[in-house]
């Protein structure tokens, strides 16, 4: 996945950006509007963080990583500066009223370039805080908002499923849930999971059962510890299948014989609400169906329900990342819309004309009614 900027690294360069306005106008005598006293480094800080020792943090942090700067954040720091806290040169220098186009020549080649930049940063970071306030939602407000009771169920009618209850078709529940609320079961580990002991079983075996092959062929390889991680990520969701009054035929053997796992768990789907590449999406990152209950439209209304989320949440786009070597669920996922993404990885070219293809791509498809992006050729 294409990496976003981070809420730190957003304030640090804006942090850095009303410490370059204050240091490159010295020479004018600035003073705050309202007291008529010269703006301070302390107040820069109690505007911006109420921890000092933080706000310190970050600008001995932009000083050692000026070659990352993006001046957009730095052009939106100062901007948003003036706006809380209006600054004038002193009598002495007309008394004049520092206003954003002071900032944007500062800092821009140009006005109008400086103009643009503050105007992309504005948009980039109220996406930013779309992310951030959606995530930080409880999930039971989180599901009630977005996910429509009448997805939670799924009635099926192959015989793949044997109903436990009298005169009713056989039932699944869909639970969605949080990763933290996920790990905090109190699930004691097999032995091929002793290294994180909070790890839900059963998701993580039922990832191993149907992929462990595809990631164990990728140079990436597999590693327990790398998955785990993921899983845990606090923005992480869930939405875990769950026989509610169903059961398998006698005749069926289930997935795993393990004793300790939850049998009632026939599949279930991760995704995170995230950023990329500029563009708010939802990134579908594990879909697992059990073997027996495969190709009886579980997977179809898993994807229904994230693509709902993914548009009553305003999301750009719905990802995911698929292995070449599966063509089958490659072929699976481009007959529910999902094309080839412009980030995907393109072959690596070396020397001598040899070229390395990637054992992996992303795919993604719009939820919003906006012209696609062309793949990068």
């Amino acid at each position: 996945m294409a990496s976003a900027a981070t809420e730190r690294e957003i304030n640090k360069w804006r942090l850095w950006g009303v410490n370059r306005l204050l240091e490159t106008n010295t020479s004018l005598v600035l003073v705050h509007e309202k007291t008529g006293k010269p703006p301070t480094l302390d107040l820069v800080k109690s505007i911006y963080y109420k921890d000092d020792e933080e706000a310190e943090n970050l600008l001995e942090e932009a000083k050692s990583s000026l070659r990352d700067m993006d001046m957009k954040w730095v052009i939106l720091g100062a901007c948003d500066f003036l706006t809380s806290c209006p600054l004038r040169t002193s009598k002495d220098y007309d008394n004049v009223l520092l206003r954003r186009s002071d900032v944007f020549r500062t800092f821009g080649k140009t006005e109008s370039q400086g103009m643009k930049l503050y105007i992309e940063a504005s948009e980039a970071l109220s996406r930013f805080r779309k992310i951030r306030d959606l995530n930080n939602l409880p999930i039971s407000h989180f599901t009630k908002e977005y996910l429509p009771t009448d997805l939670m169920e799924y009635q099926s009618s192959t015989r793949k499923i044997e109903s436990t209850t009298k005169d009713s078709p056989p039932m699944v529940q869909i639970d969605m849930t949080t990763s933290s609320d996920v790990f905090g079961l109190d699930n004691e580990p097999s032995n091929e999971t002793r290294s994180a002991p909070r790890i839900p079983q059963t998701l993580f075996e039922l990832i191993k059962h149907t992929s462990y092959k595809d990631y164990k062929a990728s140079r990436q390889g597999w590693d327990d510890e790398h998955k785990l991680e993921e899983m845990e990520d606090e923005d992480m969701r869930y939405l875990v299948v769950k026989l509610s009054n169903g059961r398998l035929p006698e005749t069926e053997k289930q997935w795993t014989k393990d004793s300790e796992l939850d049998h009632s768990i026939i599949g279930f789907l991760s995704f995170m609400i995230t950023q990329e590449e500029d563009e708010n999406v939802v990134y579908i990152y594990e879909i697992h169906i059990s073997d027996h209950f495969r190709d009886c439209g579980l997977g179809r209304h898993l994807f229904k329900m994230v693509e709902h989320i993914g548009k009553a949440t305003g999301m750009d786009k719905s990802m995911l990342t698929v292995f070449k070597r599966n063509t089958y669920a490659r072929q699976w996922y481009t007959s529910r819309g999902y094309e080839e993404d412009e980030i995907s990885p393109r072959p690596r070219k070396l020397r001598g004309g040899r070229s390395i293809e990637p054992d992996y791509e992303i795919l993604s498809k719009r939820l919003q009614e906006q012209g696609h992006k062309k793949v990068k050729s």
